[in-house]
């Protein structure tokens, strides 16, 4: 077990590193919000916390402990913690979709050739096999279903957690094996649980906005993306959608509505261990990429570091 000393310099370590500072600078008494810690940055330190110590550190043990000490105390303090998660037993291979997910697809597909014309650009871009993380856009709240045409049927999407209990659909959802992420803060939970996926050999699919779009174009991304990147080693696919924003209009013609996607370039991860300040200037450069694979009209914050 680790002492109250040696976990309080580790910490100030991981701090000053995260938000490239001198160590010598922290105050350990002075609350770390002081020093611009985020909630990223504190998944990011809780996970390799977890590491560390050989036990689970939440992200809201930060929270709930603001300083350096009142966390290293707190810490050591803790002789029993529960094991870091494990894979169930009889869990699917991250790379199985299941029966269930195997139906939803089935059924998403139809759906796709009954409702859409989709038009697919780079597609061999997608890599065949391996693990695989996907950033797309996010126009319509029916996106997933052109997107489940369009990736690969291993691939598990993150949604928002709101969605689990919604009628009928948070039942199509879990059987689609989707991994459940809360809004406004860092889930350290689902990203932890994306990162073993794609550790695992798996594909993973996120929208960095977090939300949809109204404007039609991209707006300010979250740095989950580029966290998931850096911690599992794996580069980001992006693939942009457009053309579905408009599908109520379509449908109300009773005409099939026009989608394109196009898969764009891969952007390779960090090295592990990247501070917020990088996650940040890593997740601009994965939004410019997808932009890149998107027409002029829809690549919004991001367009204007891009030809017109």
């Amino acid at each position: 077990m680790k002492s109250n000393a040696e976990i309080r310099a580790w910490l100030a370590d991981a701090v000053a590193d995260q938000l490239q500072l001198a160590p010598a600078s922290i105050d350990p008494d002075r609350p770390l919000s002081y020093y611009g810690l985020d909630s990223l940055a504190a998944a990011t330190i809780s996970g390799e916390l977890t590491e560390w110590l050989g036990r689970d550190v939440a992200p809201e043990v930060l929270i709930d402990h603001p300083t350096i000490n009142a966390l290293a105390e707190h810490l050591a303090a803790r002789v029993k913690e529960a094991p870091a998660s494990t894979a169930k037993a009889g869990a699917l291979p991250d790379d199985d979709p299941g029966w269930r997910g195997r139906a939803v697809r089935r059924v998403a597909g139809a759906l796709v050739r009954v409702l859409s014309r989709l038009e697919i650009e780079g597609a061999e871009r997608i890599p065949a096999e391996g693990p695989v993380l996907f950033a797309v856009n996010h126009l319509h709240i029916l996106d997933a279903l052109w997107m489940s045409a369009v990736l690969p049927a291993r691939t598990r999407f993150l949604v928002a957690g709101e969605f689990r209990s919604r009628p009928v659909i948070g039942a199509v959802l879990t059987a689609a094996r989707v991994i459940y992420i809360a809004r406004g803060r860092a889930d350290r939970t689902a990203l932890d649980q994306a990162v073993d996926v794609l550790r695992g050999g798996g594909a993973v699919a996120i929208a960095p906005e977090g939300r949809l779009s109204r404007t039609g174009g991209l707006i300010k991304a979250h740095n989950g993306v580029a966290y998931l990147s850096c911690q599992s080693g794996v580069a980001v696919t992006p693939i942009a959608l457009w053309g579905q924003e408009r599908a109520v209009r379509s449908w109300l013609r009773f005409s099939r509505v026009r989608v394109s996607a196009c898969v764009g370039n891969q952007v390779a991860p960090l090295a592990r261990g990247a501070t917020s300040q990088q996650l940040e200037l890593h997740t601009t450069g994965i939004m410019r990429a997808l932009a890149g694979a998107l027409p002029v009209a829809y690549r919004g914050i991001y367009g204007d570091v891009l030809p017109q």
